[in-house]
């Protein structure tokens, strides 16, 4: 028996527990088990619990909304996507907010914010805009359609001031459908795993600055550094403001080139085989 098993007795708790209650998920039963004195066990050890006497509560699975190939962006600055993340440092939280070009995943602007209210996150996006490209009379050469969630900062009458000021679209996702801003969602992710591995969580001497400067370099990173596979294992920068179909066709001609002098030695090499059969 391992030392942090669950007792017999906590066991025929979740047990009973989990009947009483047959329409509730295991998360939602081991926190309520908790709050209630019932149990105190993770969702997890729960789960397991339930599973072994095939207790669980399966609920059929919504059905995922993928985006259509003509929802895809096709160019640079076409759509961006946006979303907070909450970043811990020495036990103080604070919310990264990124801005993501759709087409290049080029990460176009972020900031690591104190709060996640509107106000914080409508000047986070004024920044964003800022990074694009005007004419000879300031006018944006390009007006990215805006995508996020629901969150209260970009429900915000802040964040609808700004946008509307350039003249933007706004589209939120649907509730409980994070795969409609998968693009932004998933370099989240990416980010974030890059970030643990920094420790600056743990780490009783960090602070903010430290947390920025870590975030500077894996941003630069993942733009700049990090092939991205659905970019045909390109940069998100050679997407954003270079020449893909060059670096590409630069590829596909090294490769035939690579071809061609294998298939030239490899002649030479059996020439005098061949000779000598002659």
């Amino acid at each position: 028996m391992q030392a942090f098993e669950a007792l017999p007795e906590e066991r025929v708790a979740v047990l009973s527990y989990a009947r009483q209650h047959a329409a509730i998920r295991h998360r939602e039963l081991a926190w309520r088990m908790i709050d209630e004195d019932v149990a105190y066990l993770s969702p997890s050890t729960v789960y397991r619990i339930l599973r072994e006497a095939e207790l669980m509560c399966r609920h059929r699975g919504r059905k995922k909304r993928y985006r259509d190939e003509i929802e895809q962006a096709s160019r640079p600055d076409q759509r961006w996507g946006t979303d907070l993340m909450y970043v811990t440092v020495n036990g103080v939280t604070y919310y990264y907010l990124g801005f993501i070009d759709e087409y290049s995943r080029f990460i176009v602007h972020w900031e690591l914010l104190s709060d996640m209210g509107g106000q914080s996150v409508s000047l986070g996006g004024q920044a964003a805009l800022e990074t694009l490209p005007r004419d000879a009379g300031g006018q944006l050469l390009e007006k990215p359609e805006i995508r996020s969630d629901n969150g209260s900062c970009y429900v915000s009458k802040e964040f609808h001031g700004v946008l509307e000021h350039y003249g933007l679209t706004h589209v939120r996702i649907k509730p409980h459908c994070p795969e409609e801003n998968g693009i932004m969602e998933r370099s989240n992710r990416t980010v974030r795993e890059a970030f643990e591995e920094t420790a600056l969580e743990s780490d009783p001497q960090a602070n903010r600055y430290h947390a920025e400067e870590a975030l500077g370099r894996i941003i630069e990173w993942y733009n700049t550094e990090r092939l991205h596979s659905s970019l045909g294992f390109l940069r998100p920068i050679d997407y954003y403001r270079g020449q893909p179909a060059v670096l590409h066709e630069a590829r596909r001609k090294k490769l035939a080139a690579a071809r061609h002098r294998r298939r030239e030695r490899n002649l030479k090499l059996h020439q005098p085989t061949l000779a000598l059969e002659c």
